[in-house]
């Protein structure tokens, strides 16, 4: 399984000595289930994408919706799993900018090699800079300094790190700046029987897996948001 070698924590962490977070979970469960042997290849994010046929045979996270900004020739087959979790693609800023709109938006820090759709959107008909960083952390680093205006973190992401860097409450998600929901979903363009039987899997031990999103906190869903408020803007990449 190629993953990105990325501190994603709590989805994942294939950055760090021992891999760790939900998905490496997800994973264990599915091979005992599945009687399957799987290990992890993690690559740098372009790389994934790129060279995902010669050097893996599934992909995790992927979606549909990042396939016309991947560096591959847009013809290629892939079978997607059912949704593995959904994702709170939060705007991060600070609290004094958190009614900040795209009129007086400048920079976003993105991390290398995603694929923020919705800004992409966006940049068609607003004028701001999109400045790829290494890693989470970079990004909300960055927005805590005021280098950036914003960072595009995932909301559990985001918690996480900021309560690693001593700095939880230190940034807010923006009212009026793109908040998605997007499913990860495990592809391969290799197995279409294996990502099937995933899919079962994923049927079938369904109140495991719930246990393990509740053991890692995580998140899914807009309405689980502490304090979120009605004019939160969403945007039209919601569970896909």
């Amino acid at each position: 399984i190629g993953i990105e070698q990325l501190d994603y924590y709590p989805h994942y962490d294939f950055k760090s000595a021992q891999p760790r977070g939900y998905f490496f979970d997800l994973i264990q469960l599915y091979s005992k289930w599945s009687g399957d042997t799987f290990v992890f290849k993690a690559l740098p994010v372009k790389r994934l994408y790129k060279d995902s046929v010669e050097l893996t045979d599934f992909v995790y996270p992927d979606n549909l919706a990042w396939q016309p900004h991947l560096d591959i020739d847009q013809k290629t087959e892939k079978y997607y799993s059912a949704p593995v979790i959904y994702t709170l693609g939060a705007t991060m800023v600070l609290p004094q900018k958190q009614q900040i709109t795209l009129a007086t938006f400048k920079v976003l820090a993105n991390i290398h090699g995603f694929s923020p759709t919705r800004w992409f959107e966006l940049r068609q008909k607003h004028k701001f800079k999109i400045l790829d960083v290494p890693d989470a952390e970079s990004a909300l680093r960055m927005a805590i300094r005021g280098r950036v205006d914003a960072a595009n973190v995932e909301y559990n992401v985001a918690q996480y790190h900021l309560q690693q860097m001593q700095s939880a409450g230190a940034l807010v998600m923006a009212e009026h700046l793109p908040f998605t929901n997007l499913a990860f979903h495990l592809s391969s363009q290799k197995h279409p029987e294996q990502i099937l039987r995933f899919n079962q899997f994923l049927i079938e031990e369904q109140d495991q897996i719930q246990q393990l999103k509740r053991r890692y906190a995580l998140v899914e869903y807009r309405e689980q948001l502490p304090k979120l408020s009605d004019n939160q803007k969403v945007t039209a990449e919601i569970r896909q």
